[in-house]
């Protein structure tokens, strides 16, 4: 899966001379919480919630309202916002954007195409993603069967399921050890016991089952 297929297109953007005042207008009209920030067609900064209302006076102000909205009105996005921008391209595969945003511990990344912005990607985008990838928003069963770590034993699990008639929604493997991983089978089965069965009679620990709907 790539990003251009999990994105939100044409996002909603800020102008950076606007005032923090439309800015958190707009966030709260269109229910966002991060608006991408230009100046022209160019992306410049990413400004948040958290940004606004760090600039915003303190609740225990002796300003009057009057004076309070006067001075924010004054103070524009590109006084707050964040100018250093990672970013993303719709050509990039998911495993790729999400990794990129966890280890620059952002909530979202706008996608750039030629310098153009045509979207931007945020955590409830990935967890849509994953959902689609892993098959989640689909009924079946959710089996975990812990394995050593073995040549063809991945092959060996998906022909048992093959000859169940059975079919395979997603696999994911996680190591439990440098020997030994669980893997995680999604499938389009409505009984687990003669899943079940089956994988024992292979000498398969199956460690937990669950049926999703």
């Amino acid at each position: 899966m790539f990003v251009k297929d999990f994105m939100t297109k044409n996002p909603v953007t800020v102008p950076a001379d606007a005032p923090i005042t439309f800015a958190a207008d707009l966030m709260q009209k269109k229910q966002l919480k991060r608006l991408p920030v230009v100046e022209g067609d160019q992306l410049v900064g990413i400004v948040t919630e958290k940004d606004i209302a760090k600039a915003l006076p303190s609740p225990a102000t002796t300003l009057s309202r009057y004076e309070i909205n006067y001075l924010t009105e004054k103070i524009t996005v590109s006084e707050v916002m964040t100018k250093k921008v990672y970013v993303t391209n719709p050509e990039a595969t998911a495993e790729e954007a999400t990794m990129l945003m966890r280890q620059e511990d952002v909530g979202c990344l706008p996608v750039l195409d030629n310098g153009k912005l045509v979207g931007i990607i945020t955590e409830s985008n990935v967890f849509d993603a994953l959902t689609k990838l892993f098959g989640l928003d689909r009924s079946g069963l959710r089996i975990t069967v812990h394995v050593q770590d073995r040549l063809g034993v991945i092959a060996d699990l998906t022909t048992l399921i093959k000859n169940l008639e059975l079919t395979i929604i997603s696999i994911a493997t996680y190591p439990v050890t440098d020997h030994s991983a669980l893997i995680v089978l999604r499938i389009a089965a409505n009984e687990a016991e003669p899943v079940i069965a089956a994988l024992q009679e292979a000498n398969y620990e199956v460690v937990h089952v669950t049926a999703l709907k």
